[in-house]
C-alpha cells in the first residue's frame, strides 16, 4: 500500500502564514475600498455622521442623545465614553476618518481570530467571516469591532493577562453592552477576585474618561440621557420585518413576526442566558480548550439571537462566531451544511444577489436572516452539553503540527 508523503512541517507552517498574510491584505483593501465608496459617492453613510458628531456634541456640552435632523437621521445610542474615544476619527476629515475607522474594525476581527485560533483554522474563519465584516463596515457599524474586542479579551484571559482582558472587554462594553458577556470566560481561570477588581477598575476608569473634556455635571446629564434612550429601546416595537437594514431582533423578532407573540423581551433572554451557561455545570473536567473556544463562539451567536435590538449588520457578530466554531471543528457533512446555510442566508441573501421581490416579500418580511442561526446555536449548545461529539481531533492535529514545526525549526 503506497503512503502519500506528508508536507514538511516547516513548509506547512509557511503556507499557513502566507494564507494569513493574503487574508490580512484582503481585509485591509476591503476596509479602504468600503470607506472610499461610502464617503466619496453621496450620500455619506449616516452612522459615521452620527459618530463624528457625537464627539463634537460631547465636547460642546450638548445632549448626545437629542435629535439633530439637520446633521443626520436617527439617534446616537452609545456611551459618552465611546463618543470621546471616537475623537481620532472625528477630528480627521470625513474620508480619512472613515478609512481609519474601517481599518480599526477589520484589524480587530483579524487580530481576534488569529489570537484565539491556530493559523490554519484562523485562515478559514477569516475567509468565512469576510463578507459579514464587509457588510458591517459598509454601514460604519461597531459590531465587528465589538466582536474583535471580545475575542482579544478572551485570548488575553487564556494567557493570564487580566489587565488586557478587562480593558478589551470593558472597552467593548462602552460601545455596546453585550460584549461584557465575554467576562463569563473568567470562570475557566484562576485569581477570580483579582480579576473582578481589575474589571471594576476598568469600568470606573472608562465611565470617568469623558471628564478629560467635560465637567462632571455635564457628564452626569449625558448618562441620564443615555439611560432614558436605552429604556425606550427596551420597549417592544411594531417595525420588525419592515426594512432590510432595520431591526431583526433575533429570536424575539421571530416570535413577533411568525407567531405574533407580544410578551416582554426579558423572559426569552433569561431562558437564553440559562441555556448558554448551563453547560458550565459540567465542571472543570469538561472545560477543555475545545470547550472554552466553542463557548466563546456560542456567546457570539447568543449576542445576536437574544438581542432585541439586533439589526441586519449586527449579524456579523454571529457569523464571526459561526466561522470560529466551524474552523475549529472536524469536517462532517452536517457541520458544512450548517455553515453554508448561514453563509448563504445570513450574508449572501442580504446582497443584491437576492431578487428584490423575494427580498422584500419573504427575506425581510419573515426575518429569514435569523433562521439558520437557530439550528446552528442548538448544535453548538449540544456540543457544549456533551451530547454531540466536538471533534477534538482537529485541535490535537493543529497542536501536533505546531509542535513538529517548532522542533524542526529549532533543530
Amino acid at each position: 500500500m503506497e503512503i502519500e508523503p506528508r508536507p514538511h512541517p516547516a513548509l506547512s507552517e509557511a503556507l499557513k502564514l502566507r494564507a494569513i498574510r493574503w487574508l490580512l491584505a484582503l481585509y485591509v483593501v476591503t476596509a479602504v475600498a468600503v470607506a472610499l465608496q461610502r464617503t466619496m459617492f453621496p450620500p455619506p453613510e449616516n452612522d459615521i455622521l452620527i459618530f463624528r458628531a457625537a464627539f463634537h456634541h460631547l465636547v460642546a456640552g450638548q445632549d448626545l442623545y437629542a435629535a439633530y435632523p439637520a446633521a443626520y437621521a436617527d439617534f446616537f445610542k452609545y456611551s459618552p465614553t465611546f463618543a470621546l474615544l471616537f475623537a481620532p476619527f472625528a477630528l480627521l476629515p470625513l474620508v480619512p476618518g472613515y478609512v481609519l475607522w474601517t481599518l480599526v474594525c477589520s484589524a480587530a476581527v483579524f487580530a481576534g481570530l488569529t489570537r484565539v485560533l491556530p493559523p490554519r483554522q484562523a485562515a478559514l474563519a477569516l475567509a468565512i467571516a469576510w463578507l459579514a465584516v464587509l457588510g458591517d463596515m459598509q454601514r460604519a457599524q461597531t459590531n465587528a469591532l465589538c466582536a474583535g474586542l471580545m475575542m482579544l479579551g478572551w485570548a488575553a484571559m487564556e494567557r493570564g493577562r487580566q489587565g488586557r482582558a478587562a480593558t478589551a472587554i470593558i472597552a467593548g462594553g462602552f460601545i455596546k453592552l453585550f460584549p461584557v458577556a465575554a467576562l463569563a470566560g473568567a470562570i475557566f481561570h484562576g485569581r477570580k477576585p483579582r480579576f473582578a477588581l481589575v474589571v471594576l477598575a476598568a469600568v470606573i476608569a472608562g465611565a470617568a474618561l469623558p471628564l478629560l473634556v467635560v465637567h462632571w455635571s455635564s457628564l452626569s446629564a449625558q448618562y441620564h440621557s443615555w439611560r432614558a434612550i436605552e429604556t425606550r429601546d427596551a420597549v417592544p416595537l411594531a417595525r420588525y420585518g419592515t426594512g432590510g437594514a432595520g431591526l431583526y431582533a433575533g429570536i424575539m423578532g421571530q416570535f413577533r413576526v411568525w407567531f405574533d407573540v407580544r410578551w416582554p423581551f426579558w423572559p426569552t433572554q433569561l431562558v437564553g442566558v440559562a441555556l448558554l451557561t448551563a453547560p458550565l455545570l459540567r465542571g472543570r473536567r469538561a472545560w477543555t480548550p475545545t470547550f472554552r473556544l466553542n463557548f466563546l463562539a456560542s456567546i457570539l451567536v447568543f449576542c445576536v439571537l437574544f438581542n432585541h435590538q439586533a439589526e441586519s449588520p449586527s449579524y456579523s457578530i454571529a457569523m464571526i462566531g459561526a466561522a470560529m466554531w466551524y474552523a475549529a471543528s472536524d469536517r462532517v457533512w452536517w457541520r458544512t451544511a450548517l455553515i453554508v446555510a448561514c453563509f448563504v442566508i445570513v450574508n449572501v441573501a442580504s446582497t443584491s444577489v437576492m431578487p428584490h421581490a423575494w427580498y422584500d416579500d419573504y427575506y425581510v418580511k419573515y426575518l429569514l436572516k435569523t433562521v439558520p442561526l437557530i439550528p446552528l446555536w442548538i448544535v453548538m449548545q449540544g456540543e457544549l452539553f456533551g451530547r454531540i461529539p466536538t471533534g477534538q481531533a482537529s485541535e490535537r492535529a493543529e497542536s501536533h503540527e505546531r509542535d513538529a514545526a517548532a522542533a524542526e525549526l529549532g533543530a
